[in-house]
């Protein structure tokens, strides 16, 4: 008889949790009364429209986060209107600075030369080929991160001949490692003669010296190892295969006077594609 009632009173709880109310002496009229008086939902919060789904930023992925940012951009300044609130905009910004993005850290005219990129694209010009090309050099001069490609591009010349076409980037490492001899060899000779001459402790020749060390070595790598030296890394324009272009001159192979275009082969020998590469333009074509 115990565990009788005991079942019994279990029924009624799960009852009374899933219906809401004492289940027990509960009419199904009261029951429908009850569920007819909940709330219907809103058709305005179950359908959005089309424009809330499209600045939804939290649901957006970072391409397509960084399209909208810059089509804000282009409408603002372009078109003198808002195709998002103010408020939508300082969201989007924050996002994008938390998931790193690098359009949120470029200049003005980083921003004015990608959106006359893209309108010109469209064939919505905004820039003249002037104010482009003037725009361009200039931040070419500054290797501005707006003027690189992820991946290399190609098109159809008029002769049926395709043409590849993927750009240079400085290598700062290996740039940095190209004055390492002779840094080495200032160092120790300007570390030897202190230490001979006035009985300087190392450490302390090497701090009052460095002046002395660092144009030395600069003097070194730039006029007599090397001539006007520049190490730069891009990818194959047909193979994508990542290697480095070297401009300059070793110890006066070519009379000390480097060429601005240098004629080179892709390192992937299933490739080998022939390629040029041009250093006022800090681009490789595929010949």
């Amino acid at each position: 008889m115990k565990s009788q009632a005991i079942g019994v009173l279990l029924a009624a709880g799960i009852a009374e949790a899933f219906v809401g109310g004492p289940s027990l002496g509960l009419a199904p009229s009261r029951i429908n009364k009850a569920v007819s008086r909940s709330p219907a939902p809103r058709a305005g919060f179950a359908l959005r429209t089309l424009k809330a789904q499209e600045t939804d930023v939290e649901k957006m992925s970072l391409a397509q986060k960084e399209k909208l940012y810059l089509d804000s951009c282009a409408a603002f300044n372009a078109d003198k209107k808002q195709i998002i609130s103010d408020d939508e905009f300082e969201e989007l910004k924050e996002n994008l600075s938390f998931e790193g993005s690098k359009v949120i850290l470029m200049s003005r005219d980083e921003i004015k030369f990608m959106v006359a990129s893209a309108r010109f694209t469209e064939g919505k010009p905004i820039l003249s080929d002037e104010e482009y090309n003037s725009l361009r050099s200039k931040l070419k001069a500054i290797n501005s991160p707006a003027l690189v490609h992820d991946a290399p591009s190609c098109k159809i010349s008029d002769d049926g001949k395709q043409i590849c076409k993927s750009d240079l980037t400085p290598d700062d490492g290996k740039n940095a490692l190209l004055y390492t001899p002779a840094l080495v060899l200032t160092a120790l000779l300007v570390n030897e003669y202190c230490f001979w001459a006035n009985h300087w402790d190392p450490l302390l020749s090497l701090i009052v010296g460095s002046p002395v060390i660092a144009g030395v070595t600069y003097i070194l790598t730039n006029y007599i190892y090397f001539q006007q030296p520049f190490i730069t890394k891009t990818q194959c324009p047909k193979c994508t295969t990542p290697q480095n272009i070297y401009f300059g001159d070793v110890l006066f192979c070519e009379g000390g006077k480097p060429s601005d275009v240098v004629k080179t082969a892709c390192v992937n020998k299933a490739c080998g594609c022939a390629m040029i590469a041009t250093k006022s333009n800090m681009l490789v074509t595929s010949e």
